[in-house]
């Protein structure tokens, strides 16, 4: 995943997602009260912070908010399931979704090698763009790996910009790429690298002629019924702090690895339209999601499609189980070494299937 308190807890009420402009004022879904009890005990004991959203294909079943949404200000919100939250890696996804599309159209080629695309690059003949996707390229990781990737000094100097809120220039992402060497050999084996990623989303605004930022708001967000969604730099209504000061990965760095921010809500119609075809076409989804360990964006389970992600000052979890239609959002703007919200989303998972063998 892309890495790089006075308390106030006031639980948000349920709603239902078929109309969300008619809110039903009801603690919990129809016939899960005892999820629903287990899950505000387990959350308000364990200090959680952020949103939980529970869901059953369109039917929410527990969507509740804790904690403030920025815990230094004098005067705070509380989380709710419309609080904008970095989202991190859960953005990989939706890269692999827009990148699929271009394939759809006959733009893209799963084999096109990434020469077409970087010419500079010494291995370029070497990757694919199947390869990308799968995290199978044998690239170094320019975010978890900066002192490989960048070299010891600027990689120094990006963390000093990063910590001041500064830009980084994409050109410094590319000079260090073609410079730097291979991890293992291209398609050899699995490496989680957000580079993959950030090269993906170069290489969707070279096929469209459009910027990264732009597609994903017209051709991602849009259709998905997104409307809280961005990919602006901090562009959040929830605030994380690491050691008491609030930074982010800067936005260039993150570009199409870890850039979106996104609510919990959002995250729900995003898990039905590109589940159900509304993204890319079910032929592509199930593409996308044949693989026993990596698909395009995904992590691919026996009965569910997952990812998580962790940023400076947030961490986020989304899965969604393809024959039950549950979705299990979990947002916190914590950072991961405070609360981890993969674990969360396994307490939730048991308190849902307590005599299943999926989780």
């Amino acid at each position: 995943m892309i890495r790089k308190s006075g308390r106030s807890i006031k639980p948000l009420l349920c709603f239902s997602f078929l109309t969300l402009s008619a809110l039903l004022f009801n603690s919990c879904g129809k016939n899960y009260s005892a999820f629903c009890r287990e899950a505000d005990s387990y959350l308000e004991d364990s200090n959680f912070q952020g949103t939980v959203l529970v869901a059953r294909g369109k039917k929410v079943i527990y969507s509740k908010g804790f904690g403030p949404e920025d815990e230094k200000a004098k005067v705070s919100s509380d989380n709710s399931p419309d609080t904008v939250y970095e989202i991190g890696s859960i953005t990989k996804q939706m890269t692999a979704a827009a990148i699929m599309q271009q394939v759809e159209k006959g733009k893209i080629s799963l084999d096109d090698t990434l020469e077409k695309f970087f010419p500079e690059y010494t291995y370029g003949s070497k990757i694919t763009v199947r390869m990308l996707l799968e995290m199978r390229s044998g690239l170094l990781d320019h975010i978890n790996g900066p002192e490989e990737f960048f070299g010891n000094k600027l990689a120094r100097q990006i963390s000093q910009k990063e910590l001041a809120g500064k830009t980084v220039s994409r050109d410094e992402v590319l000079n260090a790429l073609y410079k730097a060497p291979l991890l293992t050999t291209p398609d050899s084996t699995y490496f989680y690298s957000n580079t993959n990623y950030y090269l993906l989303a170069l290489i969707l605004e070279q096929v469209t002629g459009m910027s990264y930022e732009d597609y994903m708001a017209d051709y991602v967000f849009k259709p998905a019924g997104m409307k809280s969604s961005n990919t602006s730099f901090q562009n959040t209504t929830a605030r994380g702090y690491i050691k008491n000061k609030c930074y982010s990965i800067p936005k260039s760095l993150a570009l199409g690895c870890g850039d979106v921010n996104s609510t919990a809500e959002d995250l729900l119609k995003w898990n039905l339209a590109f589940t159900k075809g509304k993204i890319v076409s079910k032929k592509t989804f199930r593409l996308m999601t044949d693989s026993d360990s990596y698909g395009f964006g995904v992590y691919c389970t026996e009965n569910s499609i997952l990812h998580s992600g962790a940023t400076h000052g947030f961490n986020s979890y989304n899965e969604y189980f393809l024959k039950e239609k549950v979705s299990f959002i979990i947002l916190s703007n914590k950072p991961q070494s405070l609360l981890n919200t993969t674990t969360v989303a396994g307490k939730l998972k048991k308190f849902y299937f307590p005599d299943s063998k999926k989780v």
